[in-house]
């Protein structure tokens, strides 16, 4: 039942995904975010990560999305559809060669298999593990000042929105 779960939220994430570049509405382009967004967070729950989905519901579907819709309600410009210009096939056939090189170096790269038990605690496993008393511990044990540095970066950038928004 799991692995059903777990494609049908990858395929809904990456059609969602898709519409959230190719509609022309900005709405509806807003709500596919939302979307893929969800879709994203049961991958997390269905790979048992619990601390991302939740993260992934609180910040990014409660958050960012919810702020993107606000933003697109108040401009004004919902049914104001993005128009195609001439470099749309150019970049249709890159997208396509990009996936193929990828895809193609993936598939043909010699990953190594290493072993990490012992060494780290397991962050996404089965359900019998207490995966988010390990990730605090790591977070804020050995990674602490750069958990702290990632934050305080935030708040700059959230001030540095707020003060370019201000002069305008």
């Amino acid at each position: 039942m799991v692995t059903i779960v777990f494609f049908v939220a990858g395929i809904t994430a990456i059609l969602a995904s898709v519409a959230v570049v190719s509609v022309p509405s900005i709405f509806t382009a807003a709500l596919s975010l939302v979307v893929s967004f969800v879709a994203i967070a049961v991958l997390y729950i269905t790979l048992d990560a619990d601390f991302l989905a939740a993260a992934q519901f609180m910040v990014y579907v409660g958050g960012i999305a919810v702020l993107i819709l606000f933003a697109v309600m108040m401009t004004g410009q919902v049914n104001r559809a993005s128009r195609s210009n001439r470099l749309t096939i150019i970049v249709g056939i890159t997208g396509i060669l990009a996936f193929t090189a990828l895809a193609f170096l993936i598939n043909n790269t010699a990953w190594p298999i290493s072993s990490f038990e012992g060494i780290l605690p397991p962050m996404v496993g089965d359900a019998s593990t207490d995966s988010n008393i390990y990730l605090a511990d790591i977070l804020f044990g050995k990674y602490l000042l750069t958990f702290e540095l990632a934050g305080v970066l935030l708040l700059v950038a959230t001030i540095a929105a707020l003060v370019i928004a201000r002069e305008r």
